[in-house]
């Protein structure tokens, strides 16, 4: 499996139960994709890609408990305790326009209205009403609130995103 296809839909937070069973954390909503049968793949220690096929996925408000054929066990399930899951890029549903997945996200340059670097979109905290943005230069973190009145572009081909920072945010 070629890495450049794969994309991260779900971190394993813990093992749950005594029957092998993981509780997922999903990263955006590409998991609704995951269902029995379906092949995700995680990482070896060794940097080698492990094929899974899902088993049963149960859905919780905030995460999933999901088991794999093949693990029964907590002892065996141990292995993927936090370890991101991927998925083939190509089998995502595609996006109404205005619309990303995290993966497309994460690594943009956030820049203000007057072109001047913020610095790269790191991470996507969900928080149920809306996500928030943390963007990281060497120095610093600012939180920014993925709002349409202050994200303002996005440009995946340039990997930028354009923000209207309210007042006294990154002081």
């Amino acid at each position: 499996m070629d890495s450049r296809e794969l994309v991260p839909v779900g971190k394993v937070l813990k093992v749950h139960g005594i029957k092998g069973k993981v509780k997922v954390a999903p990263l955006g909503e590409t998991l609704e994709q995951l269902q029995r049968g379906r092949i995700v793949y995680v990482r070896d220690p060794d940097r080698e890609w492990r094929s899974l096929v899902v088993e049963n996925v149960q859905r919780q408000p905030r995460f999933l408990i999901m088991s794999f054929k093949g693990i029964w066990q907590r002892d065996h399930a141990e292995f993927l305790r936090g370890k991101e899951i991927y998925f083939p890029a190509s089998q995502l549903p595609e996006l109404e326009e205005g619309e990303y997945y995290h993966y497309q996200l994460v690594g943009l340059e956030v820049v203000d209205l007057k072109g001047s670097s913020l610095g790269k979109l790191a991470e996507i905290i969900e928080t149920g009403s809306n996500d928030v943005y943390v963007v990281k230069t060497a120095e610093k973190e600012i939180l920014i609130p993925a709002i349409e009145s202050v994200v303002k572009d996005i440009d995946l081909c340039k990997k930028t995103m354009t923000v209207d920072l309210p007042e006294g945010l990154t002081e």
